[in-house]
């Protein structure tokens, strides 16, 4: 069994390319061994730095097994004279495949040569597919370099490859392959010989590289809570950070000048830990201090320390200049510079959108139940809610916007959910808890307020997005949407009527947009949505709980959720579907043909004595005793009684299908049974639309 060795050097690779850079190609380097037959995948393990992809793999065999083959030769009366000799096409073929002629076998057709195919070393088949596996990563960003014509995320810069010591040769733009690697770029940046994964790893920690980013991790952890005079906020996200920014990492604390601290938190907090990626510090009452963590990777403390210091004041001097600056100004005065503000060429100005949020968040206020006081709260959160664009603070810190609108809301004396639902407004996740708590059902109520403005505006200009392109960001503001009516505490109108009230919002403003194409749009947009944010549900179930015969119904997230549950309760049993299936086909069919029957409310348009079927006659009784039941279920998100009330309709379905023919030849009795299918069907389709459900064989 042999051992294959893999360590890919290249430039400072970006931290957030690093994980997902090693793991891919370890992904890879196991198919290669599993489509090869030299292992099966099991024993490969990566890790890698930012400088650095390193994958292991043992138990490997060193060579492919012989495999027999057949071959299949020139057909009975070609391969054979009239005499039984072979013929020269026969021999031909015998010599290409190094075969006797007398080993051949025949079948009722043709000759069959039993060919041996001679395994490959895994070395050969190595040198080959390594450099394919590599070539193929892909990466957010790539770059060439030099003369190459390879794109990558950084310049390779040397490749270690061995199988059982010896090097597996290849060779990536002028880059050979060999049994060499480098320590860290400072400290060790001389090459040295590694030709298992042992002596590497060995010869890395020597050198001032430790490549597993567990081991990185803890030392990031247990250092930084060792050197803060505090406690750090290790926030997940900038620990994993700092593991692929460094390859030998010291924690170090730092101090920023006592003045800096008037500035409002969230500035403090944002300028170490996004663009200095410096772990803040608290006391133990959970306020933010003016120490931090900086972890290094190559220098001296002090020197490293001094440098990180002034770089943090420098930033927290330019911060503080534009605070003190906005301090010159009220929330109303930025909403007034927002006139200078475009929104987008031909839907006027952040001023005048400012207007549309206030009259439309207002609107679902009202049309949520809101109060007077949460009415008057949405309407005053959507016309504050973008003057902090034209504020100093978020002209440095543009990640801030928002936030900073909310700090200084509630600095002004804005009411605290104004304020909350103004601060909140790009990361609603922060809203747990609408049922109870006024500040988030106007923060939610904003978040649906800004996405249907920009929706309505974006794609009444027919700018709806295409394939991967969506440089408006409209797919995720449906997501938005969608998050927003998932964690709303109640019943909400589909977002197609309140599209409506988004287009009146341009159309006072005088600006001419095409509303059926953006309700069209909003639609299909809102059906492909649904199975990145359902990622665990069948996908004909997602394709049958969205109905897309009736595309106004995805623009109901909370509905489409309800159908989803139900449906999965209900998919499973092939009885059901079978029975379900039915009706459906039966008026899809008539609608084909331009048959005519009741659409519009069909329960109450069936005409009884129409009927001629005392099984039509118990099926129409079970759907008007469940009329009102299951409408209420479906209001209050009962899924298990909605699932219940529709399982009903199995057996009367099937009686009334044995004994009744829905096509009579009779106009009057067609049309009442067509519209008694039509009528079941308006209720099947509480669940969804059956047609779509896969039956497995």
């Amino acid at each position: 069994m042999a051992e294959l060795l893999l360590e890919l050097g290249c430039e400072e690779l970006p931290a957030s390319f690093v994980r997902k850079a090693y793991s891919d190609l370890r992904d890879k380097v196991a198919q290669i061994l599993i489509d090869s037959k030299l292992g099966d995948g099991s024993n490969v393990d990566a890790i890698g730095t930012p400088r650095r992809l390193i994958i292991s793999a043992s138990g490997l065999q060193v060579r492919q097994a012989d495999e027999v083959k057949e071959v299949r030769g020139p057909a009975l009366k070609a391969a054979f004279d009239a005499e039984g000799n072979p013929s020269n096409a026969l021999l031909g073929f015998c010599r290409s495949n190094g075969v006797d002629p007398a080993s051949l076998r025949k079948d009722d057709q043709y000759v069959w040569a039993a060919k041996t195919i001679a395994g490959r070393t895994a070395a050969e088949v190595l040198s080959e597919a390594l450099p394919l596996a590599i070539r193929s990563l892909t990466f957010d960003k790539t770059m060439r370099w030099g003369s190459s014509r390879m794109r990558f995320a950084r310049p390779i810069r040397w490749i270690l490859a061995t199988l059982d010591g010896a090097v597996v040769p290849f060779e990536i733009e002028g880059v050979i392959s060999g049994a060499e690697s480098r320590g860290h770029r400072f400290y060790s940046p001389e090459p040295f010989a590694a030709t298992t994964k042992s002596e590497l790893l060995a010869g890395l920690r020597s050198r001032h590289v430790e490549p597993d980013p567990d081991v990185r991790r803890e030392k990031i952890l247990s250092e930084a809570k060792a050197v803060a005079v505090g406690l750090p906020d290790l926030s997940e996200a900038l620990i994993e950070e700092n593991v692929f920014l460094t390859e030998w990492p010291t924690s170090i604390r730092g101090e920023f000048k006592e003045e800096f601290m008037v500035l409002p938190e969230p500035v403090l907090v944002t300028a170490m830990a996004k663009h200095e990626k410096m772990f803040p510090v608290r006391d133990s009452s959970g306020k933010i201090t003016n120490s931090f963590v900086f972890v290094r990777n190559s220098g001296e403390d002090v020197t490293v320390r001094k440098g990180s210091e002034w770089v943090l004041n420098a930033r927290f001097n330019d911060a503080k200049f534009f605070f003190d600056e906005d301090q010159k100004s009220s929330m109303k005065d930025f909403l007034e510079k927002t006139s200078g503000i475009l929104f987008q060429e031909k839907l006027g100005t952040v001023r005048a959108r400012s207007e549309r949020l206030a009259r439309l968040a207002e609107a679902i206020a009202t049309q949520t139940g809101a109060k007077e006081d949460e009415q008057a709260y949405a309407q005053m959160a959507g016309m504050y809610a973008k003057a902090d664009l034209s504020s100093g603070l978020v002209s440095e810190l543009s990640s801030l916007q928002g936030v900073i609108g909310g700090e200084y809301a509630r600095r002004e004396g804005f009411a605290g959910a104004v304020a909350w639902a103004i601060e909140t407004q790009y990361d609603p996740s922060k809203n747990t808890d609408p049922g109870t708590c006024s500040g988030e059902r106007t923060a939610l109520r904003l978040v649906m307020a800004d996405a249907l403005d920009k929706l309505a505006g974006y794609l009444g200009l027919g700018l709806e997005p295409t394939g991967s392109s969506d440089p408006y960001g409209l797919r995720r503001a449906v997501t938005s949407l969608i998050e927003a009516a998932w964690a709303w505490p109640g019943a909400l109108p589909s977002f197609d009527d309140l599209l409506d009230i988004a287009l009146d919002g341009y159309r006072i403003q005088d600006i001419e947009l095409n509303g059926e194409s953006a309700h069209r749009s909003l639609q299909s947009i809102f059906r492909s949505r649904y199975s990145a944010l359902l990622p665990d549900v069948r996908y004909d179930i997602l394709d049958a709980a969205i109905l897309p015969s009736i595309p106004v119904e995805a623009t109901s997230p909370r509905r489409v959720k309800l159908r989803v549950a139900v449906m999965q309760s209900l998919a499973s049993d092939v009885g059901f579907v079978q029975t379900a299936t039915r009706p459906i086909k039966i008026v899809e069919s008539a609608r084909k043909n331009k048959i005519e029957f009741g659409i519009e409310s069909p329960l109450d348009a069936v005409n009884n004595g129409d009927l001629d079927s005392a099984d039509g006659l118990a099926l129409l009784q079970i759907l008007s005793e469940q009329a009102t039941p299951l409408k209420r279920a479906i209001e209050d998100e009962n899924g298990t009684e909605v699932t219940r009330l529709i399982q009903n309709l199995s057996g009367p379905i099937n009686r009334f299908f044995e004994e009744t023919m829905v096509m009579a030849e009779q106009p009057e009795v067609r049309f009442a049974r067509l519209t008694l299918m039509s009528a079941v069907i308006e209720q099947l389709f509480s669940a969804g639309d059956f047609t779509r459900i896969v039956i497995e064989g």
